[in-house]
């Protein structure tokens, strides 16, 4: 089975002139990645025809909520995923898992696919809980196959360090035990690591942050992992 690479812009891009040269840098690869940009550029994506995913959603369907954007209006705009639960948006705005769940279930009643997010922080790293603070984000989680689950350890994130293959393939089977759905791999995601990294068995593609900006790194991860 083909993996699949999801682009996290974050907000990195804060320039038109910029998500047009990478849009042209990277017109031949369109349809071998999910680019993830922040809302304001979605449709300049779409109208370029790339595959697109939203950084966000609303818990709610619709109503007096200033500054959200609902499942339904991402949805019309012809977006195909939706990232929930990364851990700059569970640290910066307190979610839980009820809002997690909340939106979980909004993205899935309009039919798009998720891209949800776990790990754990060095702190439960160095004292062992990895599994446990997973099992806390998963447990009680209802997700169906449209569902995706992102493994991303916190201490990883942007630092130029990841887990050993052996702990990432240990972790991704354990989430796969937990809830019989798709595994991808997050945190400092690099071109020069992604050989290396595309070897764990049993993993079905990665999400990429700061990395992928730049258009020649994402060619050489797509050419390695396709």
């Amino acid at each position: 089975m083909e993996k699949m690479i999801f682009a996290n812009q974050k907000m990195y891009f804060n320039e038109l002139k910029e998500v047009e040269k990478f849009q042209e840098d990277m017109k031949d690869y369109k349809d071998k990645f999910v680019v993830i940009p922040s809302d304001i550029y979605l449709q300049s994506f779409l109208n370029k025809n790339f595959i697109v995913g939203a950084q966000n959603v609303s818990g709610e369907s619709e109503g007096a909520y200033t500054g959200q954007t609902s499942a339904k209006s991402l949805k019309d705009l012809n977006v195909k995923y939706i990232m929930i639960g990364h851990y700059e948006v569970r640290n910066q705005y307190n979610e839980d898992n009820n809002l997690i769940q909340r939106k979980i279930d909004e993205a899935l009643k309009n039919n798009l696919q998720v891209i949800l997010c776990v790990g754990e922080t060095i702190e439960e790293k160095i004292n062992g809980k990895t599994k446990n603070v997973i099992k806390k984000e998963l447990e009680h989680l209802n997700i169906n196959k449209n569902v995706i689950i992102s493994y991303e350890p916190v201490w990883a994130i942007a630092s130029n360090i990841t887990p050993t293959n052996e702990e990432i393939e240990n972790i991704v089977n354990y989430i796969k035990e937990l809830k019989n759905t798709k595994v991808l791999y997050g945190g400092s995601v690099s071109p020069e690591n992604i050989e290396i990294l595309n070897k764990i068995p049993n993993l079905n593609g990665f999400l990429l942050g700061s990395k992928a900006l730049k258009s020649s790194n994402l060619k050489k991860i797509i050419e390695v992992v396709k």
